[in-house]
């Protein structure tokens, strides 16, 4: 599949948009000065993407992720196999999306206007969100076969994600699928991994 985006900044601060572990055109990998300019306040950039490969990936901005990602300005795209049985059958598929805040109160803890003040593109959060909520819950039958695709959104931390009492089979990863499965009792995923 291709698709067309043609994205509008309305932030007050530059920003783009990288479409992550896509296989695409350089042009639209969305790394400002390197591939494309930044998108200034008010302007537009056009982007076409390719799809040559199943998965899930994901998309977020590309200028002060730090801040920009920390508020939300991130998604998950699954591409989904043009093969048959590609993926053992289930019941249903979910995707979880991992994340941490740094609050101040009811606020946000603020970020300096124009430099990133914490390394690594961003900072500890002490609030844990599993899409986008503190308590996240999800209802499941007795013997239902559930297929999770699970990206951590969070800026520097990894997540120890287990299911008490549930082995995990393991069947992909950032890469693709895996050749052979396995079981695990937890996966460690990391900043941006899926």
């Amino acid at each position: 599949s291709t698709v067309f985006i043609n994205v509008t900044n309305q932030l007050d601060d530059d920003t783009t948009v990288h479409w992550h572990g896509l296989r695409l055109d350089n042009q639209y990998d969305g790394v400002p000065g390197i591939t494309q300019p930044p998108i200034k306040p008010g302007e537009s950039f056009f982007y076409r993407l390719d799809f040559p490969d199943e998965g899930a990936y994901w998309y977020h901005t590309h200028v002060r992720e730090e801040l920009q990602q920390e508020l939300g300005l991130y998604g998950v795209i699954l591409v989904e196999p043009a093969q048959a049985g590609y993926y053992n059958p289930v019941n249903r598929e979910e995707v979880l999306v991992l994340d941490d805040l740094l609050m101040d109160g009811p606020d946000v803890e603020p970020y300096a206007k124009n430099q990133t003040d914490f390394a690594l593109m961003g900072r500890y959060g002490d609030v844990m969100l599993t899409n986008g909520q503190e308590d996240y819950a999800l209802r499941l039958k007795a013997g239902e076969v559930v297929r999770f695709f699970i990206l951590n959104t969070a800026n520097v931390r990894p997540f120890n994600l287990s299911i008490e009492g549930i082995p995990l089979k393991m069947v992909g990863g950032d890469s693709g699928k895996y050749e052979r499965e396995f079981f695990a009792d937890s996966v460690v995923i990391s900043p941006s991994e899926r």
